[in-house]
């Protein structure tokens, strides 16, 4: 039995591997790959540039550690389904194998973040440092063991019946101040946060010696996590298993006035049809919010007007590209079915979304872009031009996947 749940776990590992290989084909694609290498080596020249000039007085230790201690904080990976908690049931007892590899597959699912931010911090903490390396051991030391431990202290709480947030709470506490003293200190007493998460694991185990194994939880948790994946894929393309969620969101309601009597035809039906989508929407409007924040981020803190403008334009391109997979979800709902329309209809009413979502994008590159280069504030129009040029593009291949439908 107990290799039965060895192989029921290798089983899912592998079918959920092969989806993340079927979906990366999409992900990765062309345009993406280019995206990231150009944002990679944007990241590189401004990194290397702030190195150069530090700001003083910043506590860049507990900065630092307070980043860490969240990306620490693993999520739990079970792999189970819904109709585990039937036809499993009668399975429990032997599901404590199945629950070590799941740990396992968590830790190393997520430790590649861990590497990254890891090699990042480095130069920043040498520099600071007097070129001093010896005590980043140990940081590295327990940015790479505490996460799994924390792993381990996560599966018992859950066991135990205990709330998420109290659990989260711990773990931060004991992150944070492990990495604080390992990156301020420089000490050996920061190794006392593995030891506190070893005692709690130990405490925990025994006080669940005859706690059942909490079915609804944990499938709970691990169909919240794969439908997260499925919005991260679903800006690249359709995602079947995506369920549609809607939120108020009160501050956009004057974007959302009902039409007036000349308004309310299939003229305009559709342009109000995908302004409303986009601000009720839970992923689309929250997609594009991350990106534009991120580009405006890294737009202040680059200090070379044309790389700042090359970054801008990416990002522009980029944000009016993905919502792309925005009209298939709209176009192809429930309204068209319910209002038939010409197809010309639902282009334009498109068309007339993304200029109106450009212009907004573009108000807010431009200002930012004064802002940091003031003597080069009308170079900001490129990122107008670049959102005409791409939204021109996307609409013609729209009109011509549109025509040979029709045929």
């Amino acid at each position: 039995m107990t290799q039965d749940a060895k192989q029921l776990f290798f089983t899912r590992k592998k079918e959920i591997s092969k989806e993340k290989q079927y979906y990366n084909k999409f992900i990765f694609n062309g345009h993406f790959s280019v995206f990231l290498v150009i944002l990679l080596g944007a990241f590189i020249l401004g990194y290397g540039d702030w190195l150069k000039s530090i700001p003083q007085h910043i506590n860049y230790a507990l900065i630092a550690s307070v980043i860490v201690a969240i990306t620490s904080m693993f999520p739990l990976r079970t792999l189970l389904k819904d109709a585990d908690r039937l036809f499993l049931l009668p399975f429990e007892k032997n599901m404590e194998l199945y629950m070590s590899q799941s740990l396992v597959y968590s830790y190393f699912s997520r430790i590649g973040l861990q590497i990254l931010i890891l090699i990042v911090l480095f130069p920043l903490f040498f520099v600071i440092n007097n070129q001093s390396f010896e005590f980043y051991i140990l940081f590295a030391v327990l940015m790479l063991v505490m996460p799994y431990l924390g792993l381990l202290v996560k599966w018992q709480w859950y066991k135990y019946k205990l709330e998420s947030w109290s659990l989260h709470l711990v773990l931060f506490i004991v992150y944070t101040s492990g990495y604080y003293v390992a990156l301020e200190a420089k000490h050996f007493s920061s190794l006392t946060s593995i030891l506190v998460l070893i005692g709690l694991i130990i405490l925990l185990k025994y006080q669940n010696k005859n706690q059942l194994f909490p079915w609804e939880r944990m499938i709970k948790s691990e169909q919240q996590h794969h439908m997260n994946y499925y919005k991260f894929v679903n800006m690249f393309t359709d995602v079947k298993h995506l369920k549609e969620t809607a939120v108020r969101r009160s501050y956009l309601d004057p974007l959302l006035i009902t039409p007036k009597n000349k308004k309310f035809n299939e003229n305009y039906m559709y342009l109000y049809l995908f302004i409303r989508s986009f601000a009720r929407g839970k992923d689309a409007f929250n997609i594009i919010l991350r990106l534009v924040v991120l580009a405006m981020i890294l737009m202040f803190w680059l200090h070379q007007p044309l790389v700042t403008l090359i970054i801008g334009s990416l990002f522009m391109y980029i944000i009016l590209l993905q919502m792309a997979q925005f009209y298939t979800q709209q176009a192809y709902g429930l309204w068209p079915q319910v209002w038939p329309s010409s197809d010309t209809k639902v282009i334009k009413g498109y068309e007339q979304f993304l200029y109106r979502l450009m212009f907004i994008v573009g108000v807010l590159f431009v200002i930012v872009y004064a802002i940091t280069f003031p003597v080069y504030s009308y170079y900001g129009l490129l990122f107008f031009l670049v959102g005409w040029l791409t939204i021109r593009n996307v609409i013609k291949k729209l009109k011509y996947q549109e025509s040979l439908l029709r045929d």
